[in-house]
């Protein structure tokens, strides 16, 4: 492969967080030269970090007391006031403050999980509208409400029953109502707190409070830089940084903010497997060990690929039994290198919903969903032509005979795309301009592994760490990572450690999982008809 060496501008390297890069490019007002007194010089003072659904509930289900920005780039008003979210987070000594958007895309309505469940596909009665394409997953909005943010009511305009709440379909079947959050949404979390902050006092000293304060952020950026309280900006919102500072970043108490990073989202999320699907006997991380993986979300994603330089990702998730098996040796590999490896979850929903929450598989969120299909052209077909796909043939009943599984999207223009989808993990080298040096075509995948069948279950033969599975699946993360140096020019380390070891007699210990049940009713006549 050849590279124009000269307009690289990014890398994995462990001093380069990627994720910083995104929002401090991505977010106006965030850069100094656009907000003179809130912004920043580069994005190495951003402290707003994007999280994925997954990584969210860890941290909501984490001790300690955390600060949570709903929004995203193709919000106005996200992108009005994140400068100075960022710089009064700075101010009192907070180093991270989470970002989750519930557009999956970081744009487009269509993928909105945030919506209420008349805008589903599957919705057929009278006054229907245009159906939104990821509506029929607003579980994950509703179950986030409904088991993290219990008292979220005390704090939004779209109360339940104001006519702006939102409904969902449960593990159940049946349609649940919880408030509906405008972004901007900041609040201030602690799933353990039990002093209502809400001025209402309707509580008692034995419930919980997990949000211990909150604003929707209803300001317009005016073109001299300042909040106003209307679109016209045509009234000043003289108090809105007084509001940040009392209402968010002065609840945060004595004990200050809890850390609660990637590496330990990793170490949580692929310590064990909850619903036992692949009956684990090891865990991927020790508590403590250096862990250079860190998630992204698609958009993220998209952004990352588009970069100049050279980049090393894992498509992977922690529900995934060949993920468990081979995150480790990538870790290694990361750690030897000084570099950091961006995990991409395809099942944007990552565990929780089937693993915590017993939700039927059907309802798993990937980029094979109608609304997201696009995506698997987008990150195959047009930042990765010619990527090795690496696949297993699988079961299809339909034609008798196992053959892989292909996403089809169709374009604007009409034309159809069939993309072949990976086996995960799925570990790559990329660099926008890299070049095929037998036919000059774009290349810009470097070099690739995948050994799907290893688990980390020490009693059977596809244990990762058998050592005939062990020295190919080794084999394989060195020479991506070999390309990616090579790349760059620098030289490839081999690991020193050796985590190969013997199979061991015995049967693996199955964990006994959860049976969804289902009730049939009529939700919209229990509704009322549509609002």
């Amino acid at each position: 492969m050849s590279i124009k060496r000269e307009e690289q501008v990014f890398s994995s390297s462990i001093d380069t967080d990627l994720a910083k890069e995104y929002v401090y490019h991505n977010f106006k007002y965030l850069p100094v030269e656009n907000s003179p007194v809130y912004g920043v010089k580069d994005a190495s003072e951003v402290v707003i970090t994007p999280l994925y659904f997954d990584e969210l509930c860890y941290l909501l289900s984490a001790e300690g007391t955390h600060v949570v920005l709903f929004g995203g780039t193709w919000s106005l008003k996200t992108q009005g006031v994140i400068d100075r979210i960022n710089y009064f987070a700075r101010k009192y000594g907070v180093d991270t403050v989470y970002l989750y958007d519930f557009r999956a895309d970081g744009s487009t309505e269509d993928t909105n999980f945030k919506v209420d469940i008349t805008a589903q596909d599957s919705y057929d009665g009278p006054g229907k509208e245009k159906s939104i394409g990821c509506a029929n997953c607003n579980y994950i909005y509703g179950e986030l409400v409904t088991r993290h943010l219990t008292n979220l009511n005390d704090w939004v305009a779209g109360k339940v029953g104001s006519g702006d709440d939102i409904t969902y379909l449960n593990l159940y079947q049946d349609a649940v109502t919880v408030p509906n959050v405008h972004e901007p949404f900041l609040f201030v979390f602690n799933k353990d707190n039990r002093v209502d902050n809400s001025g209402l006092a309707h509580g008692r000293e034995d419930e919980y409070y997990p949000i211990v304060s909150a604003l929707e952020l209803d300001g317009f950026r005016g073109k001299d830089g300042q909040i106003y309280r209307d679109e016209a900006c045509s009234v000043l919102d003289a108090g809105f940084d007084e509001r940040l500072e009392t209402v968010i970043f002065g609840k945060i108490g004595d004990g200050g903010i809890s850390p609660y990073t990637h590496a330990d989202y990793m170490y949580d999320a692929f310590k064990r497997n909850e619903r036992g699907h692949a009956f684990k006997t090891e865990d991927c991380f020790q508590k403590g060990e250096q862990i250079n993986i860190q998630p992204v979300t698609l958009a993220e994603l998209l952004w990352i690929l588009d970069q100049k330089g050279s980049f090393l990702v894992v498509i992977a998730g922690a529900w995934c039994a060949n993920s468990q098996g081979g995150i480790t040796t990538i870790n290694d590999y990361a750690v030897a290198n000084h570099t950091r490896v961006y995990l991409f979850d395809t099942r944007l929903d990552g565990k929780h919903p089937i693993d915590f929450w017993k939700y039927p598989r059907l309802n798993e969120l990937k980029l094979s969903h109608p609304a997201l299909e696009k995506y698997s052209f987008e990150i195959w077909e047009k930042r990765l032509p010619g990527a090795p796909m690496l696949l297993r043939a699988r079961a299809n009943t339909s034609f008798g005979k196992r053959r892989p599984l292909t996403i089809e999207h169709t374009d604007e223009s009409g034309v159809k795309h069939v993309v072949l989808p990976v086996d995960l993990p799925y570990l790559f080298a990329c660099n926008q301009d890299a070049i095929s040096e037998r036919d000059q075509s774009r290349a810009p995948v470097l070099a690739a592994c995948n050994h799907g069948g290893i688990e980390l279950i020490n009693c059977l033969k596809s244990f990762v760490y058998y050592k005939p599975n062990y020295r190919l699946y080794t084999a394989g993360v060195y020479a991506v990572f070999s390309a990616y140096c090579d790349s760059l020019g620098i030289p490839v380390n081999d690991i020193s450690i050796d985590r190969s070891a013997p199979i061991v007699q015995g049967e693996p210990v199955r964990h006994i999982e959860t049976v969804a049940y289902h009730k049939e009713h009529d939700w919209y006549k229990e509704r009322g008809g549509l609002k």
